[in-house]
């Protein structure tokens, strides 16, 4: 089986959690490339940003694993300038999807009454004067997230429901279906094997450290919950004039 994945903490917390007897081929890409992927690998299984789906209504997404959060743990923080309250400018750096594309401006309208204006940072090290959403595992290297606030935990305080990260994609429903199989009770193996987990992953002890004290605001599985919160982020979407008509997600 081929998993295309994001390089990011969570993603190897997850894939390091499933069987290794099983022939995995894993692929690593960054985020805003693995759903183009999947329409070359036709058979391969994709963790994709959620709202990428808004491009890819066709795939199947697995309505069993995902990543998924709603407190202080995330995939990305916002970090302000201490004078900045109604920040104008506001810069993306770091694996950036289309979530925090999108999801950055309507956050920023909806929780904070402003609106800013959204550019992508591409040089390597941030500037000290800039408002930053910064995505992915820079985050744990060039940052203190204890100095930013989770983006995921506002976003779920903004749906009242979980914010559904990442789920898993794919052309092909009976990979899906295997790899449903495959990660079947996620999240009480993770839970149970995490302190091994972390200690094959190269990250810092701090870092070890919060996800150990946090994990309860991580959710691996999809539950009816989730597969709610999915379809909410699209309804959000929808009715902020991003797309046009509303669709209902393949679940398998």
């Amino acid at each position: 089986m081929k998993i295309i994945a994001p390089k990011n903490i969570y993603s190897s917390i997850l894939l390091n959690s499933l069987s290794k007897d099983v022939g995995i081929e894993l692929v690593f890409l960054e985020s805003a490339l693995i759903t183009k992927e999947l329409e070359t690998n036709t058979s391969a299984v994709g963790m994709i940003p959620t709202l990428d789906l808004i491009k890819h209504q066709h795939l199947h997404v697995s309505g069993k694993t995902g990543v998924s959060f709603d407190g202080l743990l995330s995939n990305s923080y916002i970090y302000f300038l201490e004078s900045e309250h109604k920040p104008e400018n506001l810069y993306l750096r770091g694996d950036i999807s289309l979530n925090e594309i999108i999801l950055s401006k309507i956050l920023f309208s909806e929780r904070f009454s402003s609106q800013v204006q959204v550019s992508l940072e591409t040089s390597q090290s941030p500037a000290s004067q800039k408002n930053y959403i910064v995505v992915g595992d820079e985050n744990f290297t060039l940052w203190n997230v204890n100095n930013g606030l989770s983006f995921s935990d506002e976003i779920a305080e903004m749906l009242d429901l979980p914010y559904v990260s990442f789920v898993f994609a794919s052309l092909d429903k009976s990979a899906l279906t295997a790899f449903n199989d495959l990660s079947a009770g996620v999240d009480g193996i993770i839970e149970d094997r995490l302190e091994n987990i972390l200690d094959d992953l190269s990250y810092s002890s701090e870092t070890k450290s919060l996800i150990k004290d946090n994990l309860e605001s991580v959710y691996f599985e999809m539950t009816e919950n989730e597969n709610t919160a999915v379809n909410e982020l699209i309804k959000l979407v929808y009715y902020h004039g991003i797309i046009d008509d509303m669709f209902d997600v393949k679940f398998v």
